[in-house]
């Protein structure tokens, strides 16, 4: 980063934060965008306030992009992780459906990703609570996850590794 690289190099007594004005939050793009228009600051990467419209990727940067592989196993498990826990909203649901209407998947990824949906749709879940005995069964993962408050993919990975769920929950395939 530009200002990571100025600091190094002037140190941090070569520069100040000031705070330029005070206003209410629905008035603060508004005001950011006329102080970037004002002062046109050497170090703001975004012309635009609450934007990244205009910034620009460097060469490198975008060759690294093009060439991300989400397929070695470290990348794998750093998304897998990110994404455990997460549930998500109806809203956000339809949004991601919509911007996948016009993706075409490879004949190899729809065979992986049939596999994968078979193999974890419509399974039928136990979950029982240690402390108390009580068995509760859920038709599909994702009503085991809701009734958990956790997502479906928790409830999966729960249930491959054979773990106690948060110390207290043993999750098993229903007979």
């Amino acid at each position: 980063m530009a200002i990571y690289k100025a600091l190094l190099k002037y140190g941090h007594s070569g520069f100040t934060l000031e705070i330029l004005e005070y206003c209410e939050p629905d008035q603060l793009i508004a005001k950011e965008q006329g102080y970037i228009d004002l002062l046109k600051p050497e170090y703001n990467l975004n012309p635009i306030a609450g934007s990244s419209l205009g910034y620009k990727h460097s060469a490198e940067t975008l060759e690294k992009l093009r060439n991300r592989d989400y397929s070695n196993e470290e990348t794998r498990l750093r998304l897998s992780q990110a994404a455990t826990g997460r549930i998500l909203s109806e809203e956000a649901k339809a949004k991601i459906s919509a911007a996948r209407l016009g993706i075409k998947l490879s004949v190899e990824t729809r065979a992986k990703l049939s596999a994968a949906t078979t193999a974890i749709h419509g399974v039928a879940v136990e979950v029982t609570n240690i402390a108390t005995g009580a068995v509760e069964q859920y038709s599909t993962l994702t009503e085991a996850g809701v009734a958990l408050g956790v997502s479906r993919t928790a409830v999966k990975k729960v249930l491959q590794t054979g773990r106690v769920f948060r110390n207290n929950f043993v999750i098993k395939m229903k007979d």
